[in-house]
């Protein structure tokens, strides 16, 4: 693969979770995918915490540009995300990391694998410091990653999915150059509300599919695999969980 993608591998022993979802009860097709064994948070955990690493110092709008990705999910969902200053104590613990970085996944520089997050209840959300990031960003010039489009994708590997074979929805495992991709698709809300259920205040009237922010500058190339650049590692969990 040549473009940027998640670091959650979509073949692990020869087989594959996608189009693992089952179909809806209005009989359309389901794209998205869960972990093996559908790992979930547990009810008692509906109020999740994140923290990020305090070596990484961020700005507030790097931290901003999280905030908004956490609601996206919440939005569909019962579960709710607030930033806490424990990173220890914290359920999610977000870090930029250069390549080795001891969890057994190294990062491999700019514009090739971006980030990769762990299966629930692991928590863990890393991306590669080599990137070149951007936040709040009108246009995407070239060899730029969006913060926020990043987020959007691994929160839902944080949270039980796996990639999904549908090309709009936010579990896609590619990206493609030059594109800002923050909104859910139907396929990624079916999903995740069949792990959690629906948010009581969701009517599903704001629904709508992710939009692609074409930079218009000529020449752009195409990312290669949203999870290349954001390697999402769905056995990273049981590497960690051996780990820690």
């Amino acid at each position: 693969m040549v473009k940027p993608r998640c670091g959650n591998p979509d073949i692990v022993n020869g087989t594959t979770h996608m189009n693992s979802g089952k179909s809806p009860t209005d009989h359309t097709v389901a794209h998205f995918s869960f972990f093996e064994g559908q790992p979930r948070w547990p009810s008692s955990k509906s109020k999740l915490k994140y923290a990020f690493l305090p070596e990484n110092q961020l700005t507030d709008s790097v931290k901003a540009a999280f905030r908004r990705a956490f609601d996206k999910w919440s939005k569909v969902t019962p579960l709710t995300f607030k930033e806490t200053d424990s990173y220890r104590l914290a359920d999610i613990r977000i870090g930029f990391f250069v390549r080795d970085h001891g969890d057994g996944n190294p990062f491999d520089g700019p514009m090739k694998i971006l980030a990769h997050a762990f299966a629930p209840p692991t928590g863990f959300f890393h991306l590669d410091g080599e990137e070149n990031w951007v936040v709040d960003s009108e246009y995407l010039k070239e060899g730029t990653v969006d913060l926020e489009s990043v987020a959007v994708h691994e929160i839902g590997h944080l949270l039980g999915l796996d990639h999904s074979s549908e090309k709009e929805a936010i579990m896609f495992p590619t990206l493609e150059d030059g594109t800002r991709k923050v909104e859910l698709s139907r396929d990624d809300i079916k999903g995740v509300q069949m792990l959690y259920g629906s948010n009581p205040n969701y009517n599903g009237s704001s629904t709508v599919y992710p939009h692609r922010q074409e930079n218009d500058i000529s020449g752009y190339s195409t990312f290669g695999s949203l999870c290349p650049h954001w390697i999402i590692g769905s056995f990273l969990a049981l590497v960690l969980s051996i780990l820690l």
